[in-house]
C-alpha cells in the first residue's frame, strides 16, 4: 500500500468518524409523536386539561421563594410544585439560566395521587407554608414545610435545603385520622428543562441509571427496570431524582404534546433527592457519585475522563482553559512521539520506494499475483512495513476522539475565554481566524508530508483542509485550538524528524563507504 493511499484512508476514516460524531451530537434528537403515557396506572393523562382549568381559575396562589448561593427557587403554594429555578452561577448574555419553567400540562414536582379525594385535595386548596420567603445566602441549612388539611386528610410537603449545593431533599407524607397513610401517586418534572433549545450538540431529554452502570435515554427507560436515578439533561445542566432511602427508583419517561417528562411512582411516605444543576463532577460528588455517570464522553469515555482531570489541573496551574488545552496537546504530542516518529520514518521509507514499485508495476502490468509477490519481496529487502505509517497513527485515534468530546461537552469551557476575540471556548470563533488558520496549517503539513508524484492522488489530499475547515467553522473553539495546536506541533515534528532521519541516512551511508 502506498503512503499516499494510506493517508487517504486514514483522512477518509478521520471524516467519517467526525462526521458521524457530528450527526450524534449536533443535530437535535427528534421526540416521538406520543401525545399520550402511560406512567403505570397512577398517570392520569385523561385530567391533565381538567386539572390545567381548575388551576386558572384559583386567585389565592402564592408564590413561594427561595434564594441560596446557588440558585432562586419558586415554589407555587397550590400544590407545591415548581414555577421557576434560577441558577445564579451560569448565564448566556448576562442573564442567568432558568433550569425549571412552569409551562407546562405538568409543573416540575407536582404530584398526581390515586386516591380520588386527596387529588381534588390536591387540585382545590392551597397549602400553608412554615416560610413564605427562605433566605439561606448567611445560613448552612434551612427548611419549607407545606401543609394543606381536608376532613380526615393532612398532606405534608417538605424541602431541606443545604447552601451551597444543588441537592436538596424532597419528601411526600400523607396522614388520613392522624395516622401515616400509605397512597400511591406520580410525581413529574419536565417539560424539558428551561435551556434545551439553546444547546442542541448532545442528547436532550430524559436519561436514566438502570442496573446501576447502564444509561438509558427515552423511550428505552421502562419503570419495570432497577433504576437507580432518572433524569431531564440538556448538554451542561440535568434535573434529577435520586431515591434517598433505597437503590431504586420505579421511574419513565414519557412524552406529551408540550414536551418531555419524567415521572416517579411511589407511595406514602416517600423521600427523595433532588439535583438540579451543571453536569460538573465537582457539584455532583456530594450527591451521589452513580449521578456522575450522567457526564458522558462517548466510548472512549474511560480516556476522556483522566485527559479532562488533567485539563482541570492545568487550568489550575495557567487560569486559563485556553493555556491548558494547548498544554495538554503538548503533552498527549509527547506521549505519542515515539508512534508519531515511527509513522512518518515509515511514510518517508515508502516514499524512496514509489519509483522501484512504479517499475514493478510496469514490469507486472496484468500480472497481479506476481506483482504482489515481487511487492512483498521489495519491501522484505528494504525491510519496510507497508502499514507501519498507518497503524501507529490508528492506534492514537481512540485518544483524539475522547479529547474531541471532552473539548465538545464539558461544562468548565462553557464561558470560559481565551484571547482577545475568543471569549467562550464552548462555542464557535466568531470570525473563523481559528478554522482558517487550521486550513493553513493542515495544507502546510500535507506538503511536507512525504508523497508520491501521482496528481490524481494529490488532488484529493488538497480537497482535504478545505473540507476539515468548512466543517470545522462550526465546532466549538476550544475544539478547534486543540486541532490547531496538534496541526502546529505536527509541522514542527516534522521538520525536527526529517533532520533527524536525514542524519542517520547519512551516517549509514558514510559507514557504508
Amino acid at each position: 500500500m502506498e503512503g499516499n493511499e494510506k493517508r487517504i484512508l486514514l483522512a477518509i476514516l478521520v471524516v467519517t468518524l467526525l462526521i458521524t460524531s457530528y450527526t450524534y451530537f449536533f443535530l437535535p434528537s427528534q421526540p416521538t409523536k406520543t401525545t399520550k403515557s402511560n406512567p403505570k396506572k397512577n398517570n392520569k393523562s385523561t385530567k391533565l386539561i381538567e386539572n390545567k382549568v381548575n388551576k386558572t381559575v384559583l386567585k389565592n396562589e402564592k408564590v413561594i421563594s427561595v434564594e441560596t448561593d446557588n440558585y432562586i427557587l419558586k415554589i407555587s403554594s397550590l400544590n407545591g410544585s415548581i414555577k421557576s429555578l434560577i441558577l445564579k452561577k451560569y448565564s448566556v448574555n448576562k442573564k442567568n439560566i432558568e433550569l425549571v419553567k412552569a409551562t407546562g400540562n405538568y409543573n416540575t414536582l407536582e404530584t398526581v395521587f390515586e386516591n380520588k379525594t386527596l387529588e381534588h385535595l390536591e387540585e382545590t386548596m392551597p397549602y400553608k407554608a412554615s416560610n413564605e420567603h427562605l433566605l439561606l445566602l448567611n445560613k448552612k441549612a434551612g427548611s419549607l414545610v407545606l401543609t394543606k388539611k381536608f376532613d380526615n386528610y393532612t398532606i405534608i410537603k417538605t424541602f431541606n435545603f443545604k447552601n451551597g449545593q444543588y441537592y436538596f431533599s424532597y419528601s411526600i407524607k400523607v396522614l388520613k385520622n392522624d395516622k401515616v397513610a400509605k397512597e400511591a401517586f406520580s410525581i413529574y418534572a419536565g417539560p424539558d428543562l428551561g435551556d434545551l433549545q439553546k444547546k442542541k450538540y448532545s442528547h436532550l431529554g430524559a436519561v436514566a441509571l438502570v442496573d446501576n452502570d447502564k444509561i438509558k435515554t427515552d423511550k428505552k427507560i421502562t419503570p419495570d427496570e432497577k433504576i437507580h436515578w432518572i433524569a431531564l439533561e440538556s448538554k451542561y445542566f440535568c434535573f434529577a431524582f435520586l431515591p434517598t432511602k433505597s437503590n431504586r427508583l420505579l421511574a419513565g419517561y414519557t412524552h406529551l404534546n408540550d414536551g418531555n417528562y419524567i415521572y416517579v411512582n411511589s407511595k406514602t411516605p416517600s423521600e427523595f433527592t433532588i439535583y438540579a444543576g451543571p453536569k460538573s463532577k465537582e457539584t455532583i460528588a456530594p450527591v451521589d457519585h452513580k449521578l456522575s455517570k450522567i457526564i458522558r464522553f462517548g466510548m472512549f469515555g474511560f480516556i476522556g475522563k483522566p485527559l479532562l482531570y488533567v485539563l482541570n489541573w492545568l487550568y489550575s496551574i495557567f487560569g486559563n482553559y485556553g493555556v491548558a488545552i494547548i498544554i495538554l496537546t503538548v503533552l498527549i504530542r509527547i506521549l505519542f512521539y515515539p508512534l508519531s516518529f515511527k509513522s512518518y520514518k515509515s511514510m518517508r521509507e515508502m516514499a524512496k520506494l514509489q519509483p522501484k514499485l512504479k517499475e514493478l508495476q510496469a514490469k507486472y502490468k496484468g500480472k497481479p499475483d506476481q506483482l504482489n509477490k515481487a511487492t512483498m519481496e521489495l519491501y522484505k529487502k528494504h525491510k519496510v512495513n507497508p502499514f507501519g505509517g498507518c497503524l501507529p497513527v490508528i492506534i492514537q485515534i481512540p485518544v483524539f476522539f475522547a479529547l474531541y468530546n471532552v473539548l465538545l461537552n464539558a461544562i468548565e469551557l462553557r464561558g470560559a475565554p481565551f484571547i482577545l476575540w475568543i471569549t467562550d471556548l464552548s462555542t464557535k470563533d466568531p470570525y473563523y481566524v481559528l478554522p482558517i488558520i487550521m486550513g493553513i496549517t493542515m495544507y502546510i503539513q500535507q506538503k511536507l508530508t512525504p508523497s508520491t508524484p501521482d496528481p490524481t492522488q494529490q488532488k484529493i489530499m488538497m480537497f482535504m483542509p478545505i473540507i476539515f475547515t468548512i466543517m470545522f467553522m462550526g465546532f466549538p473553539s476550544g475544539l478547534v485550538l486543540y486541532w490547531t495546536t496538534n496541526n502546529l506541533l505536527t509541522l514542527l515534528q516534522q521538520l525536527i524528524d526529517s533532520r533527524i532521519l536525514a542524519a542517520q541516512e547519512k551516517k549509514l551511508k558514510h559507514n557504508a563507504t
